[in-house]
């Protein structure tokens, strides 16, 4: 994988539908033809009534001075495939054990779950059960998720009718907003191999990225371009903090939050992405930011269609001289993604990991503060051996 990144970037041309494509192998999906298609928290599945077995983490130390190195990918876009027979089925990503809402409120079971299938990008769901929301009461429902090869999961969740009180509300709980130095992020993650950073956005405000440096910062992720709610945008703080984190000296990487369902919506933002990195120096990967997991129903997508559209994205940015790396939850980086090879992001917000992947660089927590910023920011560890060509080795 390239490491340190001086380029001119190329605007993305027709070969991004390349017709040799090199099939790698995945867990689950590994045979017939690839089906298209049209901010972190830890999910779980705990309220199924059938349950499709999850990986047992087991503890990990803090990462030590030798990791394993990821594998560079190949040159050509990897790919994964649907099963020659679907025996999964489709799981739960959210499902409360109860929601509450008041009386005559609409009631759509959409906009509380979230599900998802191997294959099935349009998984039935069946609901045995009915919500009255004209009368307060407790009203139980069962969920069936039955994907087009018949498999099925089944899961339950009480809806609670309310009428709500005519009084205000009560005070109670703290206020206190808990953060964490950068000084002690720091002294939480020793070792020679450790190079400290941050991740930002324009929700940040205004930055002096020289005192960031001066904290002890090495790198920064910045992020380039949002897509979300059906809109398109370079981040309003990108330009601003690439030129001040550039003149500050630090290593810098950016990320693309993405929403895209399908790969020519994909294709069509990748080129506005490239746009924005025109004649940018970029020292990092890439990122590729895909964490709508909420009601991911709505997209249309199985695990297989998301798959392909990170190896897309990826194809993308290397057939532009850039190198990527995956972003995603320890959660759904067990449970959805296949890196097939590529450097992973891992956020999991815990002192020690129990990840069992490999990962680049861990986002440890969202409530650093570093002199500089007046807001809080995530923090980021990175492995100096992953990148010789920056820190040498």
């Amino acid at each position: 994988m390239q490491r340190k990144i001086y380029r001119t970037i190329r605007s993305l041309l027709a070969p991004v539908l390349v017709s040799s494509v090199i099939l790698a192998s995945f867990t689950g999906c590994d045979a017939a033809e690839t089906k298209a298609s049209e901010g972190i928290k830890e999910g779980n599945d705990s309220n199924t009534i059938e349950t499709t077995a999850q990986p047992t983490p087991t503890n990990t130390p803090v990462p030590t001075n030798t990791p394993t190195p990821t594998p560079i990918p190949t040159p050509c876009i990897p790919h994964m495939n649907m099963p020659a027979v679907d025996k999964t089925a489709p799981m739960f990503l959210s499902l409360p054990e109860s929601v509450s809402i008041s009386v005559g409120s609409d009631f759509d079971i959409q906009r509380y779950i979230g599900y998802i299938d191997d294959c099935d990008s349009d998984v039935e769901l069946q609901v045995e059960g009915e919500v009255d929301t004209s009368d307060s009461g407790s009203y139980p429902l069962t969920l069936t998720l039955i994907d087009d090869a018949g498999n099925t999961k089944t899961g339950s969740m009480t809806v609670n009718v309310y009428v709500p009180s005519g009084g205000g509300g009560g005070g109670g709980g703290s206020s206190e907003h808990t953060t964490l130095a950068f000084s002690d992020f720091m002294d939480r993650y020793p070792g020679e191999d450790i190079a400290y950073g941050i991740d930002v956005s324009r929700y940040q405000g205004d930055i002096d990225f020289e005192k960031v440096k001066a904290a002890g910062c090495d790198f920064v992720m910045l992020r380039a371009m949002i897509y979300n709610n059906g809109e398109l945008g370079e981040d309003r703080k990108f330009e601003e903090y690439y030129q001040d984190a550039k003149a500050a000296g630090l290593l810098i990487g950016v990320y693309y939050y993405s929403t895209d369902s399908n790969i020519e919506e994909l294709h069509e933002h990748c080129n506005e992405l490239l746009a924005v990195l025109e004649d940018k120096e970029l020292d990092l990967p890439v990122a590729f930011d895909w964490e709508s997991w909420g009601h991911f129903q709505k997209y249309n997508m199985s695990i297989v269609d998301i798959n392909n559209l990170f190896y897309e994205f990826a194809w993308i940015m290397q057939a532009n001289g850039l190198s990527t790396i995956l972003y995603s939850s320890k959660y759904y980086l067990e449970i959805i993604w296949e890196p097939a090879g590529y450097d992973v992001w891992l956020a999991h917000y815990v002192k020690e990991t129990s990840y069992e992947g490999d990962y680049t660089m861990w986002q440890t927590g969202s409530i650093g503060r570093i002199d500089g910023c007046n807001e809080d920011v995530d923090t980021d560890i990175m492995f100096k051996s992953k990148y010789p060509d920056l820190f040498g080795g």
